[in-house]
């Protein structure tokens, strides 16, 4: 990859590998920026990577404090279990749709709970969720976040 001078490194993975690839990089005086999904954003990649960090850029869900339907959710969640972590409003959505989607279904069966999730409008902390006949969410609201200053900062909107 050295050799190659490139402009930037796309990394599928997840926080463990992307900080150590980071700093191997830095090491072997590679200074294109690490691109990444969501599996780097978080504290421990920040803590693994230290300074060779700065710069780094991830794609991801807008900060959960600047969504004004997350508020309650994110003020709740820190009185009982600290600072949410990124994945928490995330999995307290999904977890919601899901008991949502039992009760549509009037079922446990995974089928019918699959069908009525289709056709599920769901409002809640993360604002209006809906999907399409594939199941996939209709609206996937990604930004673009940056390591600046030993910290992410979310640098689209």
């Amino acid at each position: 990859m050295k050799t190659g001078n490139p402009d930037l490194i796309y990394f599928g993975g997840i926080y463990p590998e992307g900080g150590l690839l980071v700093k191997q990089s830095r090491a072997l005086g590679i200074k294109a920026p690490l691109m990444s999904g969501d599996g780097v954003i978080g504290d421990e990649f920040l803590n693994i990577a230290g300074a060779d960090a700065e710069g780094t850029y991830a794609t991801f869900a807008p900060d959960v404090n600047k969504i004004p339907s997350a508020t309650g959710f994110v003020r709740t969640y820190t009185k009982k279990h600290g600072k949410p972590g990124p994945y928490s409003v995330y999995g307290y959505v999904a977890a919601n749709i899901l008991l949502h989607g039992i009760k549509d279904a009037n079922s446990t069966d995974g089928e019918k709970i699959s069908e009525a999730i289709h056709k599920t409008k769901y409002d809640g902390a993360l604002g209006t969720i809906e999907f399409d006949e594939k199941g996939d969410v209709k609206l996937s609201p990604y930004v673009i976040w940056q390591v600046k200053g030993g910290k992410w900062e979310q640098i689209t909107k």
